[in-house]
């Protein structure tokens, strides 16, 4: 009888699925928006196998995830174009059921539009989305009830990626083409005063202890450090080519940056030439090992066992799994065309 229980329990236990915030523990997958292909893909991480390919609306650009409910959420942000060409804007976020592979919802932010960059807050369960709308705007989104609770006007015409500090009641918004990031408090829901960063900003993310806000640069070569307490710039990191977007490891300690060099011939954009992942030690906002991980690194991030990252490499239409021990890339996985918003699971 002992033995029969103990099958039996390990029958049951075989088929209970995992939760989306310990597959990483058994092997992990990876989900991936194809921004031109309008697709999900989702990959096993240890061997790249193509698990599911899943439609979704037209070009699903931004992803982050919420461990805990064991969902992702993807902005819809521009049906025809990128974020300095298209004429049809989006006005959805779509939610992506982890365990089953599948878009279980979409929410409908209107009024609002353009929804670029998501960061949510795992404790109270907000989402808060830049989104191009009414000039420039930070929405509130309760993801349970799926509605937006709120917005604040920040004034610029295309608010890019954002990030929160929920200890301080703060959001963040790096803003390409104009020369500030933008400020908001998410209690008073008003705009704060704006930082100066003259050469524009592209990715941005915050510590999880609240300490930094790392702003990457949109022209210039220099990473720069916000300590959000002050909303100053306390540090500007000099590099040989613009940083562009970031992961952190779980516990905060390491921050890993793209770079890509966007390059011109005739009068036209190139996407030819190498991109980067490096480190930075966070106590000490030493830069550390440097690697070339493909062409037009766009997205990464980093698995909950801090072991390894996977980087969006937009030009060669693939991801790369990189192991961050050795910082080197461990496989290439073949996706549909423009890889985007990326998540690991």
């Amino acid at each position: 009888m002992r033995g029969i229980s103990a099958a039996f329990l390990l029958f049951l236990a075989a088929l209970t699925p995992a939760r989306a915030g310990n597959q990483s523990a058994q092997g992990g997958r990876i989900v991936v928006a194809n921004e031109h292909a309008s697709t999900l893909q989702f990959f096993d991480l240890a061997t790249g196998q193509l698990l599911k390919d899943v439609p979704t609306l037209k070009r699903p650009h931004e992803m982050v995830i919420d461990r805990e409910a064991g969902v992702a959420y993807v902005s819809i942000a521009y049906k025809d174009g990128p974020w300095d060409q298209y004429e049809s804007p989006g006005n959805q976020i779509q939610v992506i059921d982890l365990e089953k592979m599948a878009i279980a919802d979409t929410i409908d932010i209107t009024p609002h539009w353009a929804p670029h960059g998501l960061a949510f807050d795992q404790k109270s369960g907000l989402l808060y989305v830049s989104c191009e709308s009414s000039g420039g705007e930070v929405i509130v989104v309760d993801t349970k009830q799926k509605k937006v609770l709120g917005s604040v006007k920040v004034g610029v015409p295309h608010p890019h990626s954002i990030a929160v500090v929920p200890s301080l009641n703060k959001a963040y918004t790096a803003n390409k083409d104009v020369q500030h990031i933008s400020v908001v408090d998410l209690k008073a829901m008003k705009p704060l005063k704006d930082i100066p960063a003259p050469t524009g900003t592209d990715g941005i993310i915050a510590t999880p202890d609240g300490k930094y806000v790392f702003v990457g640069n949109f022209k210039g070569t220099e990473l720069l450090v916000v300590d959000p307490k002050k909303d100053e710039v306390i540090k500007s990191i000099p590099f040989d080519l613009p940083p562009s977007t970031f992961a952190l490891s779980p516990d905060g300690s390491k921050l890993y940056i793209t770079f890509h060099d966007l390059g011109t011939r005739d009068g036209k954009q190139v996407l030819d030439q190498p991109g980067f992942v490096q480190e930075l030690d966070v106590a000490t906002l030493r830069p550390g090992a440097k690697m070339e991980v493909g062409h037009f690194p766009l997205n990464m991030t980093v698995t909950q066992d801090a072991k390894t990252a996977v980087v969006d490499t937009t030009a060669d239409g693939s991801i790369a799994v990189v192991d961050l021990a050795q910082m080197k890339v461990i496989r290439r996985i073949k996706t549909d065309e423009w890889p985007h918003g990326v998540v690991v699971f």
